[in-house]
C-alpha cells in the first residue's frame, strides 16, 4: 500500500508541474457519408519533451512527429489515429502561450455509427503554459 501511495504521489506531482494546454474549437466529421459539426474542448498535459496525454472529445496520446507535427492515437467511441499541427501565436516565448491548431483523425474501428476509415477534422484555439 505504501508503494502504491508513493507511485500515485510521484505521478500526480509530475503531471501537476507539466506543461498544460487547454483547447477549444470545432470538429467536423464524416460519419457514414454525413458531414457533422460539433464544438470541441480539450486539455493536454506534457509528459516529457516529446509526449503528451490529454482529453479532446476522448482520450488522446500525442507523440512529436516530423515538421512540428504530432502523431495522435485516440480512444473515443472508436480507436483513431491521426496527425495534428499547432501554430504558435505567441512567438515561441516562455510563459503563457496561445496556439492555433488543426488535426485530422481517422477511425480505425467500427462502433455506434462510425465506421473504420471515417475522418474527423478539428480546428482549435489553445491556451497553455
Amino acid at each position: 500500500m505504501k508503494k502504491a501511495t508513493l507511485i500515485l504521489i510521484v505521478t500526480l506531482s509530475s503531471i501537476m508541474f507539466a506543461g498544460v494546454n487547454v483547447t477549444w474549437g470545432n470538429t467536423y466529421a464524416d460519419n457514414a457519408g454525413t458531414l457533422t459539426s460539433a464544438s470541441s474542448f480539450g486539455v493536454w498535459f506534457d509528459v516529457n519533451d516529446a509526449t503528451s496525454v490529454g482529453w479532446e472529445n476522448g482520450l488522446k496520446v500525442g507523440i512529436d512527429g516530423p515538421a512540428d507535427t504530432s502523431l495522435r492515437l485516440g480512444y473515443e467511441d472508436v480507436t483513431s489515429l491521426g496527425v495534428g499541427w499547432d501554430y504558435d501565436l505567441g512567438g515561441g516565448g516562455t510563459g503563457w502561450g496561445s496556439t492555433l491548431g488543426t488535426s485530422i483523425d481517422f477511425a480505425l474501428t467500427t462502433a455506434g455509427g462510425t465506421t473504420a476509415g471515417d475522418m474527423t477534422i478539428s480546428v482549435n484555439l489553445g491556451f497553455g503554459f
